[in-house]
């Protein structure tokens, strides 16, 4: 590989920003992190009861106790 200088007709240099990202920017992906983690959760906790109940009712080893 070779050390050569990056020429300086490059186009990508024209769309490089340099700087901090914009406040709303941070807050609109925190926001959006958020919400998937929020789904996550949902999802495994109506999945995860689902789950659990279909074991226990196809369990042969133990009684059928419905009332936990």
């Amino acid at each position: 590989m070779t050390n050569d200088k990056v020429p300086e007709n490059n186009p990508f240099k024209q769309i490089e920003f340099e700087g901090n990202a914009p406040e709303h920017l941070k807050n609109e992906l925190v926001s959006e992190i958020e919400t998937i983690r929020n789904t996550s959760v949902i999802v495994e906790l109506y999945i995860g009861s689902f789950i659990d109940t279909i074991v226990r009712a196809i369990s042969i080893d133990e009684p059928k106790d419905f009332t936990d």
